[in-house]
């Protein structure tokens, strides 16, 4: 806190106008190197943002192209158990050991978000320019799409899993046509989320590494349902 005193005795209007004007430029120059602090800080805080915001998309980055290979096994398990079913529906014999080899499986992508939390809790998102802020809400924002479109293959395992304890498929049961329906059908909605999730995990790729790159990320995406 800045305490002004005057002085005990003024000589005059002139004495008086001297001290007012000292005081003046004291109480500003104190305003400018308060300010100069304040934006030095607001600088720092944006820097440190900065830095780790971009360790975060590095380390999502790897996690994320380490899962595409895997989101491929998991199209082909898919559509090497609805071949299996297919067969039945079409009264051809299934045999044990084709039984045995309907597997069900899925997985998601473990992302990290606390450098994006951190710089929104401390305010650091809005001491930089517009454009490099809203880059990273982009970025973030797709994150969170993919963790929501990974829910939903889960949940068609549960169900399918159910299907798959009330036909016993794996013991010497038969399925019959219609059983082998009613899976397809779980296990064909399964096949389209997943391959949902696969064009999201793309995406969320080509902005990590456009925004790693420096340059625009492409948005000609489609979703490869084959």
């Amino acid at each position: 806190m800045l305490d002004v005193h005057l002085p005990h005795k003024l000589h005059g209007f002139g004495d008086f106008l001297l001290h007012l004007f000292t005081i003046t430029v004291g109480l500003l120059i104190a305003v400018q190197i308060e300010s100069f602090v304040e934006w030095r800080h607001h600088l720092y805080l944006a820097e440190e943002a900065r830095g780790s915001l971009r360790t975060e998309i590095e380390k999502n980055l790897k996690s994320l192209k380490e899962a595409q290979p895997q989101v491929k096994v998991y199209r082909q398990r898919i559509d090497d158990d609805l071949a299996i079913l297919n067969r039945i529906q079409d009264h051809l014999d299934v045999t044990a050991e084709q039984r045995r080899q309907f597997s069900l499986s899925t997985g998601g992508v473990d992302l990290a978000d606390t450098a994006w939390k951190t710089a929104q809790t401390t305010g650091a998102l809005a001491y930089m320019p517009y454009e490099e802020a809203e880059r990273y809400s982009e970025i973030y924002q797709a994150q969170e799409e993919l963790r929501g479109i990974e829910k939903q293959p889960v949940e068609d395992q549960v169900a399918i899993t159910g299907l798959l304890a009330k036909f016993h498929l794996r013991s010497s049961h038969k399925l019959t046509a219609e059983e082998a329906s009613a899976m397809a059908e779980k296990l064909g909605q399964m096949r389209l989320h997943v391959a949902i999730g696969d064009t999201r995990l793309q995406i969320v790729v080509e902005q990590c590494e456009a925004f790693l790159g420096h340059r625009k990320a492409r948005e000609d995406f489609e979703t490869n349902l084959k």
